[in-house]
């Protein structure tokens, strides 16, 4: 089951709703029906589970989400089985039956749902058929289909909302994380990349190259084209850069006309090799809406032995010192910390290194 994160379920208006109608409409009334037919223990029951399931609404953040979830939906599976008991000389409750599978699914995701669903409809079943077999040749059939069909359609509308909801879920961090003009990473997606980057290389000796790559006078294109132009040069640079480097390499703009690129798997050796054919490949190029574009670039080996922060600075040092050559070149930092040590700027590497601690 995927968990369902605080700020998302708070943020499911449907989700909300359903879960405080139930707990605070159908399960009382339910209840107060039960209470007016003798069923007293049922009534209890019912109450219990709206109490229940309002307390997974409220406390969920102090609890934890994933087994908040988990505990309080079987609990919840627990009492509908416990309040179908003491009416087992009638028609089963369709309000457990309609309600609760989807409450289990919507609530608690597919597989946990589905599990708690069959283990609802088949405790109850066996339950008629052990201890109330004379209701159950009483009833008419249509009653029974009536049931099954309640049954049925509550859990194939809570799966399909449920599917629903995943793919939506899966876009919003989709767009939550990309550049809407470019398509690539931003600034938010790839430092969660990076993240998960520091966590294999604290596992693996494998090294990673950073790269910052920064457009040579952009501000002149937006001057003197315009803005649509220079937004038509971000993307089209974006597209050069995907048929360049490969999959497995994170590619962001980290701010305006500036790209962040780790290619991971990849020493500075190799990937020295890789950015100077994309800086040559940009320099040659006539397809791009300007009549020339090149590019700074300063790369910067990330291993185990280096932090984050250090092999961010060291590669925007190194861009610096590519801009003190006279731009559209591509400076390791192992030579900008050799011959450009007055091109680092010391205001932006302290906000690099905020930024990555």
């Amino acid at each position: 089951m995927e968990p369902v994160l605080p700020r998302q379920l708070i943020n499911q208006p449907t989700l909300v709703r359903l879960m405080m109608g139930i707990a605070l409409i159908i399960l009382p009334a339910v209840a107060w029906i039960d209470f007016r037919q003798g069923y007293y223990f049922s009534a209890a029951v019912e109450l219990t589970a709206a109490g229940v399931l309002l307390a997974m609404v409220f406390l969920i953040r102090s609890l934890g989400v994933h087994r908040s979830i988990q505990v309080t939906l079987v609990l919840m599976c627990i009492l509908a089985v416990l309040g179908s008991v003491e009416k087992l000389d009638s028609t089963p409750n369709f309000a457990w039956f309609s309600v609760m599978p989807f409450l289990y699914i919507s609530v608690g995701g597919i597989r946990l749902g589905s599990i708690l669903t069959a283990a609802h409809f088949s405790a109850i079943a066996v339950c008629y058929l052990s201890f109330a077999k004379p209701v159950v040749n009483s009833l008419p059939v249509g009653i029974w289909i009536q049931v099954g069909l309640a049954f049925l359609t509550a859990t194939g509308i809570a799966v399909s909302y449920e599917r629903v909801q995943r793919q939506l879920r899966k876009r919003l961090h989709a767009l939550a994380d990309h550049d809407p003009l470019t398509g690539l990473l931003n600034r938010r997606g790839m430092e969660k990349r990076l993240t998960e980057l520091e966590s294999f290389l604290r596992r693996h000796e494998v090294p990673v190259t950073l790269a910052l790559l920064d457009i040579d006078h952009f501000k002149s294109v937006n001057d003197e084209h315009g803005h649509d132009v220079g937004d038509r040069v971000l993307k089209e640079l974006a597209r050069e850069m995907r048929s360049v480097f490969r999959e497995s390499d994170y590619i962001a703009r980290w701010g305006g006309e500036e790209f962040l690129v780790a290619l991971t798997s990849t020493n500075i050796a190799a990937a020295t090799k890789v950015l100077e054919r994309l800086r040559a490949q940009i320099a040659e190029s006539s397809e791009f809406s300007i009549p020339s574009l090149t590019l700074s670039m300063g790369a910067a080996e990330w291993n185990a032995g280096v932090d984050l922060a250090s092999a961010l600075k060291q590669a925007d040092v190194a861009l610096y010192g590519a801009k003190g050559k006279g731009r559209n070149a591509l400076v390791p930092a192992i030579e900008a910390d050799g011959n450009h040590p007055e091109s680092e700027p010391p205001a932006r590497h302290d906000a690099l290194l905020n930024q990555a601690s």
